[in-house]
Formats: structure tokens, sequence, C-alpha cells
């Protein structure tokens, strides 16, 4: 019997945080933040904490790390797993976090020392993805790529015979970053471990590596608890059947595909263009902002292009996490991700800015135009300095392409553009998560005894929850409604 209690995360959008208690270990899923108002940190048990064995971190979003440094303050003695790009990105989630709190008056639970009292330990150090390792004695894991945020992934999980899938940010639709299917992942991970009980090794040390060689005449490298294989042809499919699956459902009964998505805001910025006005276009550092840029350069060719530094720096740290770019066979060189990258480095066709007087040569410059600026939320003195450019004329446009936490500047322009200036402000979803029928085929192929949909309001999850039942869910599964501090024993 194993106990998940949500500390954060679902029924809700942010700070992800899911404890699995069973007879012998403690893990923890994540440890973030919500960014509305002053901040919100889990509910953490302080009792429990020195008692955890491990956690595990998907990716180095605000919503899903920065209440960690939270943990050491508590007591926490042990190590975070998770991979070398998520760690290189946290220094500035976490500097960004603290930054945000000092704006809005608030002080932080944890000190800086706290954030660096954290002890790493590396997902690809102990495995290749889709290959279980012993994270614990008695407990296995795995890991994918999500599609979501360079570094991030996805968990599976092996822990008193149960079986657990954490989807972490999920999408098999980012224009740049590779997914790795869940469903294939375990069935690709328990493929290759019955191989390894079907044969008998006889090993060898040479060069630090451990060589196995089989008797069927096989030949891998061991890397610790890691075997590494050709990847496998799949010929039937194992039921993989989790005991429990907590699946990103952020987007909850949206039902667009990335392609209406992308339609939406290329007809919203051919209008402000058409009537010669400015689009600003406000993104995190680092993730769906890189896309769009690609993206918009593509379809708005003869428009001219600002892009501020920082995400020119996003663009440059993308283009050396090659792992984490996508695989797509069959296409030309320039269709590759790798490629577009490091076309766009090359500068032509773009304008990037970093000062303030680079900022008022190109305002004056040009009319109609592209402006990339960091900071989806509009929460920074530097995205407030744009809206001011922006805010007396009508024909400029404010876009929006993601999430606006409660309290944000960009939720406020939103719900009451009007008393702020003049300019429009319209908002249109750029997909970095799951929606209706993203869960749906995710349940499906998953078919998980349990499963709680996370990343939205309770009420949006209930109306997906019900929207699922009816349509073509697959039968003998539930899908548990739960919100912070709720329980499911499986």
């Amino acid at each position: 019997m194993i106990k998940l209690n949500v500390w954060g995360g679902a029924g809700e959008h942010g700070r992800s945080a899911y404890l699995l208690s069973g007879s012998r270990y403690r893990l923890l899923l994540d440890c973030g933040v919500k960014k509305e108002g002053n901040g919100e940190y889990p509910l953490i048990d302080p009792e429990v904490v020195p008692q955890l064995d491990a956690v595990l971190l998907s990716h180095a979003h605000e919503d899903h790390s920065v209440a960690i440094p939270l943990l050491y303050k508590l007591g926490y003695m042990g190590e975070v797993w998770t991979t070398r790009e998520t760690k290189e990105q946290l220094t500035t989630y976490f500097r960004s976090w603290r930054n945000n709190m000092e704006r809005a008056g608030q002080s932080l639970p944890y000190d800086e020392v706290d954030e660096k009292r954290i002890r790493y330990r590396f997902l690809e150090d102990e495995a290749e993805r889709e290959y279980w390792f012993e994270l614990l004695p008695g407990i296995s894991v795995m890991w994918g790529r999500t599609g979501h945020l360079a570094g991030s992934v996805w968990f599976g999980l092996e822990m008193e015979d149960k079986r657990i899938l954490y989807s972490g940010d999920y999408t098999l639709e980012s224009m740049l970053l590779q997914a790795d299917d869940v469903a294939d992942g375990f069935r690709q991970a328990d493929l290759k471990r019955q191989r390894l009980k079907e044969v008998m090794p006889v090993a060898s040390v040479a060069g630090g590596a451990q060589r196995l060689s089989w008797s069927s005449n096989a030949s891998v490298t061991s890397s610790r608890q890691a075997v590494k294989y050709a990847p496998l042809e799949v010929q039937m499919e194992p039921v993989i059947r989790p005991d429990l699956a907590i699946i990103d459902a952020a987007y909850g009964t949206d039902r667009d595909a990335q392609a209406d998505k992308l339609q939406q805001l290329e007809s919203a910025i051919q209008n402000a263009l058409h009537q010669g006005g400015k689009v600003l276009l406000p993104m995190p550092a680092v993730g769906r902002g890189q896309e769009l840029i690609l993206w918009a350069q593509h379809r708005f060719a003869d428009v001219p292009l600002i892009v501020e530094q920082r995400l020119v720096d996003g663009m440059k740290q993308l283009h050396r996490a090659s792992f984490w770019l996508r695989e797509l066979e069959g296409e030309v060189t320039e269709s590759a991700p790798a490629h577009r990258i490091a076309t766009f480095l090359s500068g032509e066709g773009w304008e990037s800015v970093s000062t303030p007087e680079e900022r008022t040569t190109l305002l004056e410059k040009y009319e109609a135009s592209l402006w990339f600026i960091p900071d989806g939320m509009m929460q920074s003195s530097l995205a407030r300095w744009y809206y001011g450019m922006w805010a007396p004329e009508v024909q400029n446009l404010i876009l929006l392409t993601g999430h606006t936490s409660a309290g944000t500047f960009a939720h406020q322009l939103l719900e009451s553009p009007e008393q702020y200036g003049t300019c429009r402000v319209e908002k249109v979803r750029y997909k970095v998560h799951q929606g209706w029928h993203d869960v749906e085929r995710m349940l499906n192929r998953v078919n998980a005894r349990h499963n709680v949909l996370v990343h939205t309001d309770l009420a949006e999850t209930e109306r997906l929850r019900q929207g699922l039942l009816a349509g073509q869910f697959r039968s003998g599964t539930d899908i548990d409604l739960l919100s912070p501090g709720d329980e499911l024993i499986f």
C-alpha cells in the first residue's frame, strides 16, 4: 500500500508537490510555488521533511522547483534527482523568484544558504532515458523527455509492487523539443530489463566500463545499473498498467491542437500589423519564447523583428542542449531544430536590444514590427517600461501566450486593459502543456488504475473529468479528483 499526499499542484495551477509514502520510503515529486499574490508554497508537513528519502525534480520552472530550498531549511538532508540541464537553469529561477518577492515587499521562508545546500544527483549519470535503475533498495526509476522545456522529464517508478507515472509538464506538440512517449518508454524499459533476465552474463571490466557478454551472442555496455541497447522494435503491446498516473492536464477542456493556436496567433499579429501597430510578445526567458521567435521569423519574414538579449541568450542555451531537441527523421537538414537555431544565431533577419538607447532608437525607427521581451507575467520593470511605450497607441497590441497568474501585471491587463492604456491586450495560448485530446490519449495509452489530473483549477479539472468519462476513455480505471491537502491510498 502506498499513499499519495497532495502538497500542491492538483486542483490548482502551480506549487506542484506530490508525496509518495510506503512502508520503507518517502519520495517527493517536485516542490514548487504559486505566483499568485505574494506567492504560495506547498502544504509541506515539517515533520515529514526530515524523513524524506529522495526528491525527484521534473524541471526548473518555479511552480515545480523554487520551494526546494525550503525543504533544506526544514531539515531535509537528502538529494535532488534531476537532469544536468535543469540544474544549470535553477540558479536563474531561484534568483528570479527572490527578485519578485523583494519587489512585492515579501521575504522568503528560506535563505540563500539553503539554495547552496541542495545536493544534486543527475539522472543521466545513472541511466539513459527509458532504462530502469535502482534509486534506493527496492525502488526503481526511469525517465524520459517531456517536450516542455530543455531538461524537463517524466518519471516512471516502481515501489512496493506498485507502478507510478508522473508526467511532469508534457507536450507532444513542441516545434523544437523532443518528447518521449510514456507508454512506449515503459515498454522499452521493461523489454530491456527482460532481456537481461533471459541471458546469463559473463562480466569483464575494461577502461572503467563493465563489458557484459551473453550466451545469446548479444553484447551490451553497462554503466552502473544502466544497460545500453540499440532501440528495440516493439512487436507486441505489453500492458504497462500503472497503479497511479499523475498527468499534466493544464489546459483542461481546451481541445485545440498546436496548429489551431498558431493560426490564431498569426491572425492576431496580422491584424495588428495591418493597422500599423507594434506587437509586443512577453515570454519566459527560456521556453516557448525561442519557439515563437523562430516561428515568427519564418511567418513574418518581411516584418522588423526585435528580440531582447535575454531571449537571445536563451536561444544560445537551447542550441547547446542538442539532446533535448526534436528528432525529425527524414526531414531535410534546414528543417531540423538545431539548424534553425544556428541559422537564427547567425544574426540575419532580426535585431537584438539590451540597452535603453537601443530600445528607443528602434522604437522610433519602426512602426509595424514584432518585439519579443522576457517576463511572460510582465512583472519586471523592463516589461512595465515596454507597456508604457505601447499603451498610448490603440493600434498597438500586447499578445500574451501563456498562463497569467492572478495578481500579476499581465493578468491585470487582461482583466481590465482600459484602466491602464488604450492599446489592445489579447491572449492566445501557445501549447506547452496538455489539453483535452492530449490527456485522453495519455489516459488510454497508459491505462492506469488511478489517474490524477493536475495543473489546472478544480472546477476545470472536474469539467474535463466528466467529459472524459462520458467520451472515449477506457473503462476499468478511475479519475480521482484531488486538491491540495487530499490523499489517495492505492
